[in-house]
């Protein structure tokens, strides 16, 4: 059986380097985005069930969770000897009351970044890749006309919107059970921020090598151009060019409504 650890947070904000910053360390295999929260979100349909209508329901619970913890767990038998798994999904982060129901220890690392930085980031990539159809594009093209259009859309949908209410959640309740990791921090001061990250899982590991990060994890595109999770091999910091990119005005809003990210 692994270690299981999660990671989970907002879209834009370098987990795929976190992840395979994790991987350098020969005892973790990392992932990209995993389908392993699906599996035990899909098995929650067994209460459905007429047996397990039948049966004494906290009872049922118990027999759900201790399936889920041992089938996560041995997940990975077969595709890692690596004794430890960094798993990552979005959604781990929206649903930890079952999370640590199943894990009372569990560790979860939670990749955040000034939201001014994630917003800028989906609009590089629109501007670059103008041809796709985004969902609420899709849905009205008057909704996709101007920059700040585009922000509010992306600020109500998924996979932005949702994270952010996951998140605003989570350090309401779990603060203090959750690593967050600012994208920020870990391009800037990434030996300092890793230094924390190993400390939190309990591991000792002192072996980066930030000028060479190799893709150890490996993810095909479902959301291109907006799922891309290709990373520079050289560990750099990131560009705050939000008025640039958004204009001054509105990544000020930006900033004033997202301000309770940068105290996590």
């Amino acid at each position: 059986m692994k270690t299981l650890h999660f990671v989970s947070g907002f879209p834009r904000s370098c987990s795929t380097l976190l992840c395979n910053l994790l991987a350098q360390n020969p005892r973790v295999h990392a992932t990209g985005s995993s389908p392993l929260h699906e599996i035990g979100y899909v098995g929650r349909n067994v209460f459905k069930c007429d047996e397990a209508k039948g049966m004494d329901p906290k009872a049922a619970e118990l027999l759900y969770y201790g399936y889920v913890k041992a089938g996560c767990e041995g997940a990975f038998d077969r595709i890692t000897d690596r004794p430890v798994v960094a798993d990552k999904n979005r959604s781990w982060v929206g649903h930890l009351d079952q999370l640590f129901h199943i894990w009372p220890e569990a560790k979860v690392l939670v990749p955040v970044r000034d939201m001014r930085g994630v917003l800028t980031s989906m609009e590089k990539i629109f501007r670059a890749h103008p041809s796709p159809i985004n969902g609420p594009e899709g849905q009205n093209p008057q909704t996709w006309t101007t920059t700040e259009k585009r922000v509010q859309g992306w600020l109500a949908t998924p996979p932005v919107g949702i994270a952010i209410e996951r998140v605003f959640e989570a350090a309401s309740r779990f603060k203090d059970r959750l690593l967050f990791v600012h994208a920020e921090d870990l391009t800037s001061q990434p030996k300092a921020t890793m230094q924390k990250v190993w400390e939190y899982l309990g591991e000792d590991f002192d072996g980066h090598e930030f000028n060479h990060v190799e893709q150890y994890t490996v993810e095909h595109e479902v959301g291109w151009p907006y799922g891309d999770h290709s990373i520079r091999q050289q560990v750099k910091p990131l560009k705050n060019d939000f008025a640039e990119v958004l204009g001054r005005n509105l990544a000020e809003q930006i900033n004033q409504k997202f301000n309770w990210i940068q105290n996590l």
